[in-house]
Parts: C-alpha cells; structure tokens; sequence
C-alpha cells in the first residue's frame, strides 16, 4: 500500500505542474496575468514579450513545453491503461499496481551505489563512501517506485498498440529548402529530413552515419537535404563548406560530403584540393572556386537561415519541421520518422 501512495503523489504533483503549464499557454490573450498600480498586463503582452527572445530560445522553450506536455499525456495514457486492466481483471487500481509493482521494484545493487559515489565524489568533498553510502542507496531506493510504474506503464502500452494515437502536435519549423541545396530521395517523399551541420564537428560525424543508415532503410519515404552551419570553433569549417559547394557544382556533393566527414581534422585548403583530385573532379575549377571563395555568400545565406530557426548548434535536424538536436540514438531518430509516416 505504501508503494502505491508513494506514487500516487509524485503523480500527482507531476500531472499539476504539466497541466498549469498547458493552461497557461493556451490563455486568450486578452486575459489580464497581471497588474500593476492599477494598470493591467495582459497575456498577449506577455506573448508579445516571448516572442522578442531570439530564435535559439524560443525554439528551446517550444520543444521543451511540447517535452513537458508529451510527459503528462504519456502518464495520462498509462493511467487510463491502468485503469482498463484492473476493470478487466475485476480489481481495483490499488491492488493491482500492489500486485505487479513488486516484481518490478529493483533491489539497489552495490555497483550502482559506487557509481553514483565515483560520478559525484567531487561533489560530497572529504565525505568517504561508507559515509555516503547510505545517503545514496535511500535516493536510489525512492526512485524505484516511480521506475515500476513506468516500467509497467510501458508495458500495457505495448500491448495495446493498436487502440493508443497519439495526436499532441510538436512544434514544427516551415523550413526555407532551396532549389540549389543539395538532396536525396524524392520531392514527394513522406518525410522530410534537412539537416544543419559542420564537416569538422564530431557529433555530426556521428550523425551522418545514423543517416546513412536510415535513409538505407526507409529508401523513398525519404528526403534528405543539406545545409551548411559551420561553426566559428571549427577554424576550417566554413572553407569545407565552401568546398562541398564548389563539389557540388561539379555534381559530386555527395561523394566530397563523405570524403570530408571520413578526413575530419584534415580540412584545411590543401588537403580540400588533394581530396578534390582524389575524387576525379576538375581540380582547376574547383580550386579556383574555393580560392575565389565564390560560394561563401551561400554557405552565410544558410546561416542566416539556420539562426532564423533558432539552430544555434550541431547537428540540428528538422523531420518534417520537427527538430532534433544532436546526434541522438538511432532507435529514436527511427521512432520519430515512424510518427511522421504514421501521419
């Protein structure tokens, strides 16, 4: 019974804070949030307000609202799911989340102790472990309800795929694709993936070989367009952007974009030129493309249209205007173009 209460009110102190916050954005905006001296504030000032945040953090606020919402809905659908199985096996909710939690409450190992104390041992200054022990295996100890029930949430939820849709919108972007933005796949495919990215950042490394993946497996479905963002931390990135354009004159973008993600640290100007002639292209042409620096204007041009959508890091990826931050694990990225071809 006392694993039950104890969920009960995290619950129920989750599900308040997620509903005042979706109250709260969707106030007409005539609505008065506050006065002062006598003088109202209404919401639409507020929004107004909101709104002159540069596009990085409006962006950021949007997802993470949209995260906060999907987090109360996801326990909604679980609690309702809940609810149908303890109809359906003539219990009450009560005993049956005492009956299936138990099992699924984990036991707090020594390992985990440990490696919650060598992650954090900076953070508890001359405190030893066995001093520390304690403290950490109770902290660890009052996550697991929460745990048990997400992990049997989880678990009706699989069963009843077919009768749980999910129709909370994310945010979306209507990102600006050019004509001359190098692509893959069809203009009509279901989906669409255009990525702002950095041929000298790691994480985009990272990022273009889940794509390569992907884009393998959904074939069709798919289009993938390009965009440069190169980073001012990265002192040879805006002239590999440059480059790719240069190749992509040349109708060799594809092959140079994976030419320099395989050579990351190796792009300064000589060495764009030695892959250049490596791949077979016109070295002539393309070296006094890139010494003319006769793309540069284009590589700023998707800049500035990165920005305007509040991409302020990389890679950022927009799935049908939907963004993703990161190069986030593959069973993710699949599960957010599954929900776009679901649409």
């Amino acid at each position: 019974m006392l694993l039950t209460i104890a969920i009960r009110c995290v619950l129920s102190v989750f599900l308040c804070i997620a509903s005042n916050t979706w109250l709260f954005a969707q106030q007409p905006g005539a609505d008065v949030v506050a006065r002062v001296a006598g003088e109202s504030i209404t919401f639409a000032e507020v929004d107004d307000a909101w709104r002159r945040n540069d596009a990085a953090s409006r962006l950021r606020m949007l997802q993470d609202l949209y995260d906060t919402r999907l987090r109360a809905l996801d326990i909604l659908i679980g609690e309702r799911l809940i609810e149908r199985e303890a109809a359906r096996r003539g219990l009450t909710r009560d005993a049956l989340l005492e009956s299936e939690l138990a099992s699924r409450t984990l036991s707090v190992t020594e390992e985990e102790v440990t490696l919650i104390y060598e992650r954090n041992r900076d953070q508890f200054g001359n405190r030893t472990y066995e001093q520390m022990a304690p403290e950490i295996r109770g902290f660890i100890e009052s996550q697991r309800p929460m745990q048990a029930l997400h992990a049997y949430m989880n678990e009706l939820r699989r069963e009843a795929t077919d009768e749980v849709t999910v129709l909370l919108e994310p945010p979306r972007q209507n990102i600006d694709v050019l004509e001359e933005d190098p692509s893959q796949g069809l203009a009509s495919a279901s989906v669409e993936i255009v990525e702002f990215s950095d041929f000298d950042c790691p994480y985009c490394k990272r990022a273009t070989d889940m794509l390569s993946q992907v884009l393998s497996e959904f074939g069709d479905q798919i289009r993938f367009v390009y965009k440069d963002y190169p980073l001012p931390s990265h002192p040879n990135a805006f002239k590999a952007a440059e480059a790719g354009n240069c190749a992509n004159d040349q109708g060799r973008f594809w092959d140079f974009h994976d030419k320099m993600f395989a050579s990351q640290g190796s792009l300064d100007v000589p060495s764009l030129k030695k892959y250049a002639a490596e791949l077979g292209l016109d070295v002539e042409i393309f070296s006094a493309c890139l010494d003319q620096g006769q793309h540069a204007n284009r590589v700023q041009r998707d800049l500035e249209i990165g920005s305007a959508y509040g991409v302020s890091s990389t890679p950022t990826l927009f799935i049908n205007g939907r963004v993703v931050v990161g190069a986030i694990p593959y069973e993710n990225f699949v599960e957010i173009l599954r929900e776009e071809l679901d649409r």
